[in-house]
């Protein structure tokens, strides 16, 4: 939109009907009274900014597309509000009916709206809804103040952790999903924290992943150690809280043992190839191991790929790439526990008894000073 352009947009609505729709009285919230679980929300931004990080489980139904909404700035910058709200009712009016339809069977509940900062998308929504009868709040300064109450709750201290570690195949995630009071950072991560780990998997933002976890921490109970799985700082894309980094770096370390063939199997059945996008993504990491594994080592590896030979791709790379570093990284680790997860439900009934070990204890915490041994 140039120059010339921008000049000749002209109200089309009187100055009666732009103020009509920018005045009157709305509800308002908090972050907090937003999140209760009897609210709906409604995030009507964009989709590209709904893609960069929303709250979780809101519905997006956006006013304006990325366009639209540029060309509305643009206006509002160089001729003023009313004239950008004028430009804003043009793109909208069209879609009001089909808008209101779309929000049909959330009418029972009350909706909490927002936008970018709490202005004038989410406030004419809200101004439009409770006209329509809908029971309609505007979260006070939109996702600015929600994304500030998430790395406000992440600085807090966590719970005391225990962590499990073990190597690549062992059934780390596998367990953790038996267990009461977890942490799944590879769910929020939308990755498994390896080369492959992204195959099947729909990887997170850092924006979403950090709203992830510190809705799942505020669920967990305070008084109880929380189960979580050893990770590096960064977890495919994104980058594990500071705090929370601390905490399992001083946790209670717990290692898991499994054989060779155990996590061959599970591994097989964990990165399942089953079609086309899925083997060219792991035929391109293949290619890209030449540097560490070898041209010659690579090319079998892509051969057996072919021939749908999975096992023996996954025993080459976990005893020549992926056990080797992992014994390295983890050689400093000292351990409470060293347990067997050959049977996954068998591990977890004696890491709840573990865990209520030390929740007795007089202290409430971790017995560290021990190392204890059980097969």
């Amino acid at each position: 939109m140039n120059r010339s352009q921008i000049c000749s947009v002209q109200p089309k609505k009187s100055l009666e009907k732009i103020e009509s729709f920018l005045s009157g009285l709305h509800d308002q919230v908090s972050v907090k009274e937003a999140l209760c679980e009897k609210n709906s929300l409604i995030d009507v931004r964009t989709f590209q900014e709904y893609k960069k990080g929303s709250i979780p489980d809101a519905f997006n139904f956006p006013l304006f597309d990325n366009l639209e909404r540029a060309e509305i700035g643009i206006i509002y910058r160089n001729i003023g509000k009313n004239a950008a709200v004028e430009k804003g009712l043009e793109f909208f009016e069209p879609r009001i009916q089909e808008f209101l339809s779309s929000l049909t069977d959330l009418k029972t509940k009350r909706l909490v709206v927002f936008c970018a900062r709490g202005g004038m998308r989410s406030s004419s929504v809200v101004r439009l809804l409770q006209h329509q009868g809908f029971q309609a709040a505007q979260l006070q300064g939109g996702y600015k103040s929600y994304r500030s109450y998430v790395l406000k709750q992440l600085r807090k201290p966590v719970p005391p952790l225990i962590v499990l570690h073990g190597r690549t195949g062992v059934g780390k995630t596998l367990l953790l999903k038996k267990l009461p009071n977890y942490l799944d950072l590879e769910e929020f991560a939308g990755h498994r924290s390896s080369l492959f780990g992204a195959i099947n998997k729909i990887p997170q933002t850092q924006k979403n992943f950090e709203a992830l976890l510190a809705k799942k921490i505020l669920e967990l109970p305070k008084t109880k150690p929380i189960f979580i799985e050893g990770e590096s700082r960064k977890v495919g894309e994104v980058f594990i809280p500071q705090t929370l980094a601390e905490a399992m770096k001083y946790g209670t370390l717990v290692l898991l043992r499994a054989s060779l063939d155990t996590r061959i199997e599970r591994i097989v059945e964990e990165y399942k190839i089953y079609d086309e996008k899925t083997y060219l993504q792991t035929d391109s990491i293949l290619q890209s191991m030449q540097k560490v594994l070898g041209k010659k080592k690579v090319d079998q590896l892509r051969k057996w790929l072919r021939k749908g030979e999975f096992k023996n791709i996954v025993h080459v790379l976990l005893e020549e790439y992926y056990d080797p570093r992992y014994q390295y990284a983890m050689s400093g680790n000292e351990y409470s526990l060293e347990l067997s997860a050959e049977d996954l439900n068998i591990a977890a009934e004696k890491l709840i008894r573990f865990q209520n070990s030390f929740i007795s204890s007089k202290d409430n915490g971790l017995q560290t000073a021990q190392s204890k041994k059980l097969n």
